[in-house]
């Protein structure tokens, strides 16, 4: 079927963004100017001569991450003059993008990583809070990308996760485990990977500014990219119970 024309309209708007009418069929989405909170892309396909095809897409816009306070703990008891740091992120810093074809990736990538750069970049705790969760990452033993798991570890579930973090982490964490701080922790030779149980609830549940990447993934799919990740680039904690 030959397309005729494709209309592409945001939540329950009568007129369409853009009617795109020439192939490549591409449309520049600036989250900026869409309210905070949940939106659904409606992009509807004409074809000549009749017939057409609506597909819909639900996503997040979140481009003013939560206000960090610094200084005081909660439930910690203070006394005397305390000063209080306060920092709230930017949307306007730039986002290294993430590469997908189809329109939902493109959107979600954006506003993922634009809530998670600017809340870092800006915060002048950066460096200490990623030094909590994640000290530097030691220089991996072994080749780049190569896994080395530790005895008992099923070659097969290091394959599959790794082909999940490929696809799903990389981009913030690299290939080599690397991460990029202080925006995104380094895995490999990071300790604090021992704790099997924390890592399965970060990846599912996220932490901080981390996304809940997991959210949809299966309980064998948690179990591969978290086995992965605990074996990889110098790590050697063992397979995942």
């Amino acid at each position: 079927m030959v397309v005729d024309r494709i209309e592409v309209y945001l939540d329950e708007a009568g007129e369409p963004l853009a009617v795109l009418k020439e192939p490549p069929y591409r449309l520049q989405l600036d989250t900026r100017k869409i309210p905070d909170g949940e939106h659904r892309l409606r992009v509807v396909t004409h074809f000549r001569g009749g017939g057409l095809e609506v597909r819909e897409i639900p996503f997040t816009v979140n481009n003013y991450p939560d206000v960090l306070v610094l200084g005081v703990d909660e439930g910690g008891e203070v006394s005397g003059t305390v000063e209080l740091r306060l920092s709230v992120g930017e949307p306007d810093l730039p986002v290294e993008p993430v590469r997908f074809n189809p329109l939902w990736y493109a959107v979600a990538t954006v506003v993922v990583l634009g809530g998670i750069w600017s809340y870092f970049a800006l915060s002048p705790a950066a460096e200490r809070i990623v030094a909590e969760v994640a000290p530097p990452a030691k220089e991996a033993t072994h080749e780049e990308g190569t896994a080395q798991p530790a005895a008992g570890v099923d070659p097969a579930l290091m394959e599959k996760g790794k082909a999940i973090f490929e696809a799903n982490c990389a981009a913030c964490h690299q290939a080599t485990g690397q991460g990029m701080p202080p925006a995104f922790p380094a895995l490999a030779g990071n300790p604090n990977l021992k704790d099997a149980a924390m890592v399965l609830n970060v990846i599912k549940n996220g932490r901080g500014a981390m996304p809940a990447v997991g959210a949809n993934f299966s309980d064998e799919e948690l179990k591969a990219v978290a086995t992965y990740i605990r074996n990889s680039w110098g790590n050697g904690f063992g397979p995942v119970e």
